[in-house]
């Protein structure tokens, strides 16, 4: 018996450990899970700003030739000033949107963690981008120093600038089209590997739950089954033997029945009219009195039957001696005289 409970909690401690492992370990891919998920809106977030950024550096290179471009052209219809400003901004722009593209830039958004695909890519167009804001700047230069001494730039003399521009922004353009298109394959391929985790960990998640169906669930499962079982046939075995008590008591219950019976029909039934005074059931059911006298210190009990004048004992005298002597060993301090005519203890039931 010892042994058998043992085991059963050895076996339930092991399903207990074994469920514990296994929520543990879908939790773990749970969490696994929420953190991929959460660093690739961050990631996409990234690239997005990113993939952004190195478009605009098209835009920007485009903007800022245009701009110079207009400068020797004398039918533009904004003025001078505002061409150079506009050249200026976008010049700056242009500048600080690179460097945060090459170096990182926390104030854009802008990661520090660049492939070396792209970094191949943006130092191949390190030259021509040299070129157009170093030619820029001098040209902004020549154009500040004249406005400071009030002299008017010649077009001609900002012609060679503008065709230095030129010259370089093509192959800058193709280059960041190259880039964005580096930019835009690298975001896509992350959000692949992505994916594969997390249908691997979603393959290993139901893995799990099968093993935990398997070899926790179905043996719980099976044990419940096995105890279920026993406790009802444990019940009904229970249920047999309270039937079994249940008639055996019936039966003695008749059986006492049965000798109450007997045992009335063998003794009379005696009842007390008050001490030393009895009555005493006959064969035919009538009552005879019974009294206590004393006789030289002896009690002697009388009956007015016909069988105890003709005898001097009847048994009647006898069941009534039975009881007087009862009382009598039932009263506290009374010191029982002899008594003439016992016989054996019956029952008896007290009037009144």
């Amino acid at each position: 018996m010892k042994g058998a409970l043992k085991d059963q909690q050895h076996s339930t401690r092991r399903l207990t450990h074994l469920y514990i492992m296994a929520l543990s370990t879908i939790a773990i891919f749970a969490i696994s899970g929420q953190c991929l998920i959460q660093y690739s809106l961050f990631q996409q977030s990234s690239d997005a700003r990113v993939i952004n950024y190195a478009g605009r550096q098209r835009f920007l290179s485009l903007k800022l030739t245009m701009a110079v471009s207009a400068l020797i052209i004398p039918s533009d219809p904004i003025d001078h000033n505002s061409r150079v400003t506009e050249a200026k901004s976008t010049l700056s722009t242009f500048i600080r949107e690179r460097h945060g593209l090459m170096y990182g830039d926390p104030l854009l958004g802008l990661p520090e963690d660049n492939s070396q695909e792209v970094t191949q890519l943006l130092n191949s167009i390190e030259p021509n981008f040299q070129a157009i804001t170093g030619t820029v700047t001098n040209m902004l230069n020549r154009i500040s120093e004249d406005d400071a001494a009030a002299v008017k730039t010649p077009l001609s003399a900002l012609a060679p600038y503008v065709d230095i521009v030129l010259a370089q922004v093509e192959g800058f353009v193709t280059t960041m089209d190259n880039t964005v298109s580096q930019y835009q394959r690298e975001a896509e391929d992350r959000v692949n590997r992505l994916r594969i985790i997390e249908l691997v960990l979603c393959s290993l998640t139901l893995c799990v739950l099968l093993l935990e169906g398997r070899f926790i669930f179905h043996p719980a499962v099976s044990k419940l089954e096995k105890t279920l079982s026993a406790l009802i046939q444990a019940e009904k075995q229970i249920v047999a033997h309270v039937g079994e008590l249940e008639r055996k008591n019936n039966e003695l219950e008749l059986a006492f029945d049965e000798a109450i019976v007997a045992h009335r029909k063998v003794m009379p039934h005696a009842r007390v009219v008050a001490l030393g005074r009895y009555q005493v059931q006959g064969s035919r059911g009538n009552y005879y009195d019974v009294e206590s006298r004393q006789v030289n210190g002896t009690t002697v009990l009388e009956c007015k039957c016909p069988m105890y004048t003709r005898n001097m004992i009847c048994s009647h005298s006898l069941a009534a001696g039975s009881l007087h002597s009862a009382l009598l060993r039932q009263s506290h301090g009374f010191r029982q005289p002899p008594i003439n005519f016992l016989s054996p203890d019956i029952g008896y039931e007290k009037e009144g």
